[in-house]
């Protein structure tokens, strides 16, 4: 018997290529294939496989005659009928490293295939005993490296480049990703040994599509941004965070926007908005255990602080020393003027309303 060998270069995984046809793999492959050879197919859209023992290819997407009988799904419980003196073929897909047990074929026979790698396993019927050929393979290289974005570089976080999935992190306006030889850091993504950049880092789809009563689910600071030329959002870590302004949602559900040397927050919390300056708050628009409206202003002095109070009913203006105490109170309503003016003879300080000797209110210039 004569066989005939390829005069090119077999695929090394077991697939030979990419062909819009049968035309053109003929044209390249004119002998054949070897078991468990396959193909992909771009106008049937279909992976084809090479039949040991009919000597032809067949489109796995659709019945085929025998021999070639089809795909085998479970291992275990593969039972095919087949007859003494017909030859059948048929192929399994093995995802894994590992040891396939067939145990139920026909026959009375029990067969194990090995195999070290991701395979296909050919199993023939040659008419009176069963066969196997395991074709290896390997898809490195066919693909690219997958990324899971993690958001803001945090030192709280581990970061890790593990099963061909490397994390990449967002640090002072540059993307960065985990190298490859590195299995797990904490370093910052300026340390060289153990980052990379990533400059050309982006996540791009058509439309994001949920069946009812879905949702996304993000955890451990991946992100999502929504962005263009001129403002940045991100949702990421459980907060909604503006980039250009540094205005967000917190965990807390609070709205926080940055002025200045503090923050002016709208929250659940303190039942209102307040306005912090030097971690001190000294503004706040709420409502009272009445359910009245009431804002509040507070003036900080390095011996006390001033503070006013409106209401509907009336303004409350008050001087507090260094220790909290309350020292001076007016209230103004509907009603009058209630509280105690200093006296001309007291220790004034500019802005002082104060009766002089003549008993005539007077302010302190």
């Amino acid at each position: 018997m004569k066989t005939m060998m390829h005069s090119h270069l077999r695929g090394q995984n077991g697939c030979l290529g990419f062909y819009y046809g049968l035309d053109p793999l003929l044209t390249a492959y004119p002998e054949g294939g070897l078991p468990g050879e396959f193909f992909i197919n771009g106008k049937t859209q279909s992976i084809w496989v090479w039949d040991a023992t009919g000597h032809t290819w067949y489109d796995t997407n659709h019945a085929a005659p025998a021999p070639f009988m089809g795909i085998i799904t479970t291992p275990e419980t593969f039972s095919p009928t087949v007859e003494q003196g017909v030859s059948a073929c048929y192929v399994y897909v093995a995802g894994s490293k590992g040891s396939y047990v067939f145990s139920a074929l026909k026959e009375g026979t029990t067969m194990t295939v090995n195999t070290e790698t991701a395979a296909i396993i050919t199993l023939v019927w040659d008419g009176s005993v069963w066969r196997n050929y395991v074709t290896p393979l390997s898809f490195e290289g066919m693909a690219p490296p997958y990324y899971l974005y993690r958001g803001l570089w945090s030192n709280k976080n581990i970061y890790k480049n593990a099963d061909n999935v490397s994390d990449v992190v967002y640090f002072m306006d540059k993307y960065y990703r985990v190298k490859p030889s590195v299995g797990s850091t904490t370093a910052r993504p300026t340390e060289t040994d153990y980052w990379e950049e990533f400059p050309r880092f982006c996540a791009i789809a058509n439309a994001i599509e949920l069946k009812s009563g879905a949702m996304v689910f993000l955890d451990d600071m991946q992100c999502i941004r929504v962005a263009n030329d001129f403002s940045t959002w991100d949702l990421c870590d459980g907060e909604i965070r503006h980039i250009e302004t540094g205005t967000f949602l917190s965990q807390a559900g609070e709205l926080r926007i940055p002025v200045l040397n503090g923050e002016m927050v709208l929250s659940p919390i303190q039942k209102g908005l307040v306005i912090f300056n030097s971690n001190e708050i000294v503004f706040r628009l709420e409502l009272d255990e009445n359910n009245n409206i009431q804002m509040t202003m507070t003036e900080v002095q390095d011996d006390g602080k001033y503070e006013i109070v409106f209401s509907p009913r009336q303004a409350c203006f008050s001087y507090f020393d260094s220790t909290g105490q309350e020292v001076r109170k007016f209230k103004l309503s509907a009603d009058g003027l209630s509280g105690t003016l200093k006296k001309w003879t007291d220790i004034l300080s500019s802005g002082d309303f104060y009766v002089d000797d003549n008993n005539f209110i007077k302010l302190k210039k």
